[in-house]
């Protein structure tokens, strides 16, 4: 049992949702049908510019990516219709709830309640450590999401046969996936999530191999390169879109103690 060669998780294009929580965000004024905030966030569709941003990660993929024998989709409709625009050849998509949208439970990311004070206070907490934050009724990025990473993965690691996965996903769930595979510290991924750029583009391109592209005779057991890709812009792909090696930290005595130092003590002697 191993994985496959390669894993290549892509982003849904811009979806509706996508552009009302930026127009929120920025305390924009943006017209929207009465029914739009009755709509559940699975049910959003892809803007006209999504369905580009799709077809420009087939294109890509058609030139640069493997040959897929194993398809995943989140069961979201943007996510499968992303999935339908990359145009990939004899693919047979299974719908996998494992690979779906963060839960933001009573904190739904276009709700009317963004005001309340009880969503506020979460909101709140949130800004303190997004790792371990979760929203009410909802579900933390290092439980619950990284539970599902790990169980899809797990399934891949067991399957014979399988040589190039691709999951259509979300932006929270491939970045999960990023501090699964790369073994990453809550430290490390909190300093990656507020780095621009390593921003998760709309129908952005994240592929893992355990093959080392610049000898293809070395393969290792595990994922140990990385890519990112933007098709639709790819000044805003990561490191260039070249491959990078994924370096699995290890730390001394001294640096344990160097960080533990960067967290002052708030009593004295008691």
């Amino acid at each position: 049992m191993t994985l496959p060669i390669t894993l290549t998780l892509v982003r849904h294009g811009q979806s509706e949702a996508n552009v009302v929580q930026k127009s929120l965000r920025n305390n924009i004024a943006i017209k929207l049908p009465d029914e739009f905030f009755d709509r559940h966030d699975s049910s959003m569709r892809l803007t006209p510019l999504g369905v580009e941003q799709a077809e420009a990660a087939g294109r890509w993929l058609a030139e640069n990516g493997p040959q897929f024998d194993r398809f995943y989709s989140s069961p979201h409709i943007r996510t499968q219709e992303t999935a339908a625009h990359l145009h990939l050849n004899e693919a047979d998509w299974r719908l996998d709830d494992r690979v779906r949208e963060r839960d933001w439970g009573e904190i739904h990311s276009i709700s009317r309640d963004l005001k309340d004070p009880n969503t506020a206070a979460s909101l709140q907490n949130r800004l303190m450590n997004q790792w371990y934050w979760k929203p009410q009724a909802g579900e933390g990025l290092a439980t619950g999401v990284r539970l599902r990473v790990e169980s899809i993965m797990n399934s891949l690691y067991r399957k014979e046969g399988i040589n190039h996965a691709i999951a259509v996903t979300h932006g929270e769930f491939i970045s999960v996936s990023q501090f699964v595979i790369e073994r990453m510290t809550p430290t490390a991924w909190l300093i990656r999530d507020e780095d621009e750029a390593f921003k998760i583009q709309n129908a952005m391109i994240v592929q893992y191999t355990r093959i080392n592209p610049d000898d293809p005779t070395e393969m290792s057991h595990h994922y140990k390169w990385r890519r990112a890709i933007c098709p639709w812009d790819e000044t805003l792909s990561w490191k260039n879109g070249e491959w990078v090696h994924v370096d699995i930290v290890k730390y001394s005595n001294e640096d344990l103690m160097k960080f533990v130092e960067s967290h002052p003590r708030l009593l004295g002697e008691q």
